[in-house]
């Protein structure tokens, strides 16, 4: 293995953001399963396939609107965590999907339409940082 990928700091950031990103999935189809059995639906989340963040989104936004009908601060909540998602998700894709070297305390990238970027580790570790606390506020719902 070449030196340059002997950055542990840098690649545990990486594999922190992919945890962190499963770890959302996961709260949220759990959010979803609890809210479903409290409506009288004993259904699995996703069926067959894994759904999207976004679809799991859409549908914990359907389910609060129909518990919360009075009280619309959870759907205001949902609506800033789904811009942040959309963003962290083009973050998260750009890093896991388009990740080409390592330099020093950075990850050099390229977006799908093959733009150079360079991410440092801080980006990782505060993009990291925000997916666990949306995670907590999805759970908090």
């Amino acid at each position: 293995m070449e030196s340059r990928l002997e950055n542990p700091a840098l690649l545990e950031a990486i594999g922190a953001l992919i945890l962190a990103w499963g770890f959302l999935e996961q709260t949220t189809a759990e959010k979803l399963t609890v809210m479903r059995r409290s409506f009288g639906d004993v259904r699995a989340v996703g069926g067959r396939s894994r759904p999207s963040m976004q679809k799991l989104l859409g549908e914990l936004r359907a389910l609060v609107a129909m518990r919360d009908r009075h009280d619309k601060q959870a759907l205001t909540v949902i609506a800033e965590i789904d811009g942040a998602l959309q963003r962290i998700t083009q973050f998260r894709l750009l890093v896991v999907e388009g990740a080409q070297d390592i330099v020093q305390d950075a990850v050099l990238c390229r977006d799908a339409k093959n733009n150079p970027f360079k991410v440092e580790r801080r980006d990782i570790v505060k993009e990291t940082t925000l997916i666990d606390r949306i995670r907590s506020q999805i759970a908090a719902i």
